[in-house]
């Protein structure tokens, strides 16, 4: 049953009735009742008088009762999704900024990333559309979203894991940089071709000019800047020996290094890339969940599915009535019941505009993904569309 029939047979049912109220007659007063009320009471004798008492202390406060307060109600989608934008283009700009400033000889942006990653930590906090911005990508060059997205995903798990705010601070910062270093080599990432075992080779060595740019923040204190460095370069490393580059001490990795490393590796599979298309977001999760312990940390692997949860935004799934929808936001603490864009009937016709939030339907759930290649078999048009609005466009 499609969601349009369940919402008219609910406006169709006609609500119950109240009963009308009934008058209860009163009970007739007996006589000697009446009498008796009706009888003077005489007057209670005087008290002799008393020493007047002392005066009582000022009461204290009430001893408070342990409530638990509701949750805020949040405010439509539509608005939660245009605020959601606002803030998405604040972070590009100063992503933008960030990537260009960084290759003068220097700069003083750390206390102006640090800004925007406060920013960010807080809309993820109070507006849950906003974690939908991570689909977008840029076409002119894929970087920047690339930047920004890992920024919003990073702070999402340091959120999870309970950082402080110092913390999360640096976390934010160290993942808008940890792929600074890209910008020497645009034209290996930009090739639009599988690159030789040479090539990637050398487009890995990315990560140390990255870590080198951050001598130039002139404004970043040497302390923080030492460990920053340090997270950069473990940033493509993992706890199986894989990746690159290969650490200097056997030391352990930075529990930051090793949440941006899961952020990255989310980002990079879900979006396209010159050579290969994305990955759907929840066969990612998947993918992530196979390789626990293994080529990712398994505490980072699960802060990633209490962020994004196991069926994403931005995952294409089908539905157990028929229908096909696109996964806008998540429900905390519901793993598959998210806000839903209804895009296809059970017929794979188009579906006029509709929202769908699954724990407001229990008999409905997810049956499972599928990858916009499929979407595009079922219906071009409606693939076509959902393609196109992936684009981050700077207006």
């Amino acid at each position: 049953m499609r969601f349009s029939d369940l919402r008219k047979m609910k406006e169709e049912t006609p609500a119950a009735g109240e009963r009308p109220r009934q008058e209860v007659p009163r009970p007739a007063v007996e006589p000697a009742a009446q009498e008796r009320r009706e009888k003077p009471v005489p007057a209670p004798p005087k008290p002799e008088p008393a020493a007047a008492p002392k005066e009582p202390p000022p009461p204290g406060p009430e001893p408070s009762r342990r409530t638990h307060a509701a949750p805020p109600k949040e405010p439509p989608f539509q608005e939660q999704r245009a605020q959601a934008g606002e803030r998405y283009s604040l972070l590009m700009q100063e992503t933008t900024s960030f990537i260009k400033a960084v290759d003068r000889p220097y700069t003083e942006k750390y206390q102006s990333v640090l800004g925007v990653c406060a920013m960010v930590a807080e809309t993820l906090r109070t507006n849950s559309a906003f974690l939908s911005c991570v689909t977008y990508g840029t076409a002119d060059d894929y970087l920047r979203a690339h930047t920004a997205n890992t920024v919003i995903l990073a702070l999402a798990m340091g959120l999870e894991s309970g950082l402080p705010e110092e913390e999360l601070g640096l976390l934010g910062f160290c993942a808008m940089a940890h792929d600074i270093g890209m910008t020497g080599y645009s034209d290996l990432y930009s090739e639009p071709g599988r690159l030789t075992e040479s090539e990637r080779a050398e487009l890995s060595l990315h990560i140390e000019a990255g870590a080198a740019k951050l001598e130039r923040v002139v404004d970043l204190d040497y302390k923080v800047k030492d460990r920053a460095i340090k997270i950069v370069l473990q940033s493509h490393w993992r706890p199986d020996g894989t990746g690159y580059p290969v650490p200097a001490d056997d030391g352990e990795t930075d529990p930051l290094a090793q949440i941006i490393a899961i952020a990255d590796a989310y980002e990079a599979m879900t979006h396209q890339r010159s050579w290969r298309q994305p990955l759907p977001p929840s066969e990612v999760v998947k993918e992530l969940i196979e390789k626990e312990g293994h080529g990712f940390n398994a505490r980072g692997v699960k802060l990633l599915i209490s962020a994004v949860s196991i069926f994403p935004p931005g995952s294409i799934v089908q539905l157990s009535n028929g229908e096909t929808a696109l996964v806008l936001k998540t429900n905390r603490g519901l793993l598959a019941k998210p806000l839903l864009e209804i895009l296809l009937r059970s017929d794979f016709s188009e579906s006029p505009p509709e929202l769908a939030d699954l724990k407001d339907h229990p008999l409905i759930s997810i049956e499972h993904s599928i990858s916009l290649e499929e979407l595009s078999r079922r219906n071009p048009k409606c693939a076509g569309r959902l393609e196109v609005s992936r684009w981050w466009t700077d207006w």
